[in-house]
């Protein structure tokens, strides 16, 4: 979609400059990537779109709905590794009535969401959230 690419900009920015660094980048091609994973798992038909109801269920594994730490921790000797940008703790376990404004903002007449649609439901819940 057209508003995509702007509407991930606020996501991972460090110091609002409005353009995103190396690190920042990193970070947001990260989570692009779960995104990706999480749409391809609850895409069940294989259409290549989502329905309200596989949204739901996209939804409550796409991640912590706090995010990431900013910025991301250090990597310890011998500690667990944190890949920045990806939460492994489960989330947005939405009610009715905002599940189905998310429908009715990001969806098609079809009530299917496309993978940038997805993209920028996700974008607008971790920075509600």
């Amino acid at each position: 979609t057209p508003g995509a690419p702007l509407s991930l900009t606020p996501l991972p920015q460090k110091d609002g400059n409005g353009k995103l660094g190396l690190v920042e980048f990193n970070i947001l091609w990260n989570r692009i990537r779960n995104y990706l994973s999480i749409f391809r798992k609850f895409d069940l038909d294989k259409s290549g779109s989502i329905s309200a109801y596989e949204l739901r269920l996209a939804l409550e594994a796409a991640g912590d709905p706090r995010g990431p730490p900013w910025p991301p921790p250090l990597p310890c000797p011998g500690g667990p590794q944190v890949t920045p940008g990806v939460s492994p703790v489960p989330g947005y376990r939405l009610n009715k009535k905002l599940h189905e404004l998310l429908i009715t903002r990001y969806a098609e007449p079809d009530l299917a969401l496309d993978f940038d649609s997805f993209v920028c439901c996700l974008v607008r819940l971790e920075t509600m959230f």
